[in-house]
Parts: structure tokens; sequence; C-alpha cells
């Protein structure tokens, strides 16, 4: 695993999300209750991106059409069972936001 900077701490409003890229995968970063969290940044209905969805505490609504995902563990909730983003892991050192993703 490898450490990846994509930001900065107070980047990123409460409840709100960002997309960043690492390589050429597209990541939803989000705050929501004080914590960062970070998933696959495309909706599997038709490839929208969820960081400008509506976050209401772990749950993400994808702005096309409303898709909901826990951006915990990027569970899709409706729709479709079994259906699950990559999540990653978030580490915040010293004001800066970075995401824990494989090496390659």
């Amino acid at each position: 695993m490898t450490l990846v900077k994509v930001g900065e701490a107070g980047d990123i409003k409460e409840n709100t999300g960002k997309e960043v890229k690492v390589g050429e995968t597209r990541i939803a970063l989000f705050y929501a209750n004080g914590k960062y969290y970070a998933i696959e940044a495309i909706c599997r209905h038709q490839d929208g991106s969820l960081a400008p969805g509506k976050l209401e505490g772990e749950v993400v609504e994808c702005p096309l059409h409303f898709w909901h995902y826990n951006i915990k563990t990027g569970q899709l909730l409706d729709y479709l069972d079994g259906v699950r983003l990559s999540t990653y892991e978030v580490r915040v050192i010293g004001g800066q936001i970075y995401l824990e993703v494989e090496n390659g």
C-alpha cells in the first residue's frame, strides 16, 4: 500500500464531497460527521460522479438518478443486491489528507 496526498484538511466542508484522481482512478472524497471517507467516484448506474451528490450521514445520493451508496462501506443501498464500490482508507497527517492505495 502507498499513501497518496489528495488534499488538505479543511478543503472539504462538512457533508460535502470532492472528486480526486489517483493515477487513472477517480475517487470521491467525503467529509461527514467530522470524518473523511473515500469510495470509487463513479456510480454503477450510468457512470455519474458521486462527489457532488447529496450527503446525509454516511449515505450519498447520486445526482443523476438518485441511487444511494454508503460512503463507509461502498454498498449500494437500493435497486441491486451485492453492488459495492471500492473504499479507500483515509488518513489525515499534519493537516494533509492521504489515501491508502494499492501499489502499481
